[in-house]
């Protein structure tokens, strides 16, 4: 057998191991281990109660490094300019 087909076997096997232990801890409901959790797509605005500033840029937060135009804990969504 060659290497590819040994690589690709093992990478099954592993996966298969995996799948058994998510399922074992599931408590019945599938996990899909191959999914990246999921985020927010944007913290919303919270209205005039929100006292976070607005990012200045849509460079990612120097705290957690969410992108700017998000927004995070730390600051409102970059909103651009209108010139």
């Amino acid at each position: 057998m060659n290497q590819l087909a040994q690589q690709i076997r093992e990478n099954a096997r592993r996966r298969e191991e995996r799948l058994s232990i998510a399922r074992k801890f599931s408590n019945g409901t599938p996990l899909d281990i191959d999914r990246s959790a999921s985020v927010p797509l944007q913290m919303p605005d919270r209205g005039t109660s929100d006292v976070r500033p607005y990012a200045v840029s849509a460079d990612p937060c120097p705290r957690c490094a969410t992108r700017g135009t998000l927004g995070c804990a730390h600051q409102k969504p970059y909103q651009p300019r209108s010139s």
